[in-house]
């Protein structure tokens, strides 16, 4: 009985071609924007995970916004930037931290045989080791000897040796950033985009190196810690806040965030876009169901005295109501698979086409959820055509011209 119902609305579709068509196209513009709306949301959710992965995992950041410290109407010019005895206290006084990495970060360029190449220079001790996931593609880190003895070398990222270097080895030759000469000892393998920056420009020195002849000062730009454990996270994060208020009493402008807060941050701000997305997503989805019902309602009308034909010969009212929701739901579903193949292929194209600036990803739930709807919104929008189709009596139908 239903496959009979479901031939005879596919029956119905292939008789009025183009009236089905351009309802089945508004149900289509629906689902595949829902799923490329989604899928451009959950591929940013999906690079942010992927990007602190690569920094590292049970990460603490520690920052003093100056800025917003004066923004708030206290000016605090006891404090400026943190120092190396503010790393030595979080080392001493906070035990659930494990690692404990300063740095510092110069705009710089790098110079090589004629050949320049703009970088970030970024000052740290051999606790980056632990802290941050370095992956070397050959030479080594830093030690605590290249610290103590503050050894004018440096870690390069791919870019800068594929730039300065080209084909050659860098491990053992010399850059120049600014006036200082480096020997490079090792080169990190490719990162690419990481938190909105380009790792592969970086140059990693160490801190004193740093502080004393390219800044000309001991300051700290940001202190990066490490728990000991994923769930002592929280706590470390504590104890660092804890100890640097009881060190500089209420000192505005100070941040000391967890990996996971700013990535629970993150995914409420791409929430709230999903919803809003999905939203619009959502109305063309519903301009497609009024449309099917308009359509729904014409061939209410074109098969009056069919539909009493039918009921002389038996059918009764649940019939009739059964037989144009399935037209309608059937119109949804060919609308709503259509719409999974667009927004899946746009998807797919957007991804591939912008893949470092608007990456994609499509979760099966996002589908699924975007055809049910369109199903769902075949039954909703065919409900009152059936129900006015169910309740025309027949003698009229019969007399209809």
């Amino acid at each position: 009985m239903l496959w009979e119902s479901i031939r005879e609305a596919l029956m119905n579709i292939r008789t009025h071609k183009l009236r089905s068509f351009l309802s089945v196209l508004g149900v289509t513009i629906g689902v595949g924007s829902v799923i490329v709306m989604v899928s451009i949301i959950e591929g940013a959710r999906h690079r942010v995970v992927k990007e602190f992965e690569l920094i590292g995992s049970n990460l603490i950041f520690v920052v003093y916004d100056r800025s917003k410290a004066q923004e708030e109407g206290k000016r605090q010019e006891y404090f400026v930037a943190f120092k190396s005895d503010d790393v030595s206290v979080i080392r001493k006084y906070c035990p659930s931290v494990a690692y404990v990495s300063p740095e510092v970060r110069i705009p710089a360029k790098a110079y090589r045989l004629g050949e320049e190449k703009t970088i970030q220079l970024v000052g740290i001790t051999e606790e980056a080791n632990f802290v941050l996931n370095f992956d070397l593609a050959r030479g080594r880190l830093f030690t605590e000897s290249d610290i103590d003895q503050w050894r004018r070398v440096c870690i390069i990222g791919w870019k800068v040796a594929e730039k300065l270097f080209h084909n050659e080895d860098p491990l053992g030759k010399e850059i120049r950033v600014q006036r200082l000469r480096l020997t490079v000892i090792g080169v990190l393998s490719k990162m690419g985009r990481v938190l909105g920056e380009h790792r592969d420009d970086f140059v990693y020195v160490p801190l004193p190196i740093a502080q004393q002849y390219l800044m000309g000062n001991r300051y700290i730009h940001a202190i990066l810690a490490k728990a000991v454990s994923t769930e002592k996270i929280e706590k470390a994060a504590d104890e660092i806040w804890q100890t640097l208020r009881n060190r500089y009493g209420d000192l505005r402008g100070l941040r000391v965030d967890t990996q996971r807060n700013i990535l629970q941050s993150i995914g409420r701000i791409l929430a709230v876009f999903s919803l809003v997305l999905g939203g619009i997503g959502a109305l063309a989805l519903l301009v497609g169901g009024i449309g099917i019902m308009n359509i729904m309602l014409v061939s209410v009308t074109e098969r009056i005295r069919e539909i009493g034909v039918r009921k002389a010969i038996g059918a009764r009212n649940g019939d009739i109501m059964r037989q144009f929701l399935i037209e309608s739901m059937t119109l949804s579903s060919i609308g709503g698979l259509f719409g999974m193949a667009f927004g899946w292929g746009l998807s797919w194209l957007v991804g591939t086409v912008m893949k470092e600036r608007l990456p994609t990803y499509v979760p099966i739930w996002t589908v699924l959820l975007a055809f049910g709807f369109a199903m769902l919104v075949g039954l909703v929008f065919g409900i009152y055509p059936a129900i006015r189709a169910s309740k025309l009596e027949p003698v009229e139908c019969l007399r209809y011209e």
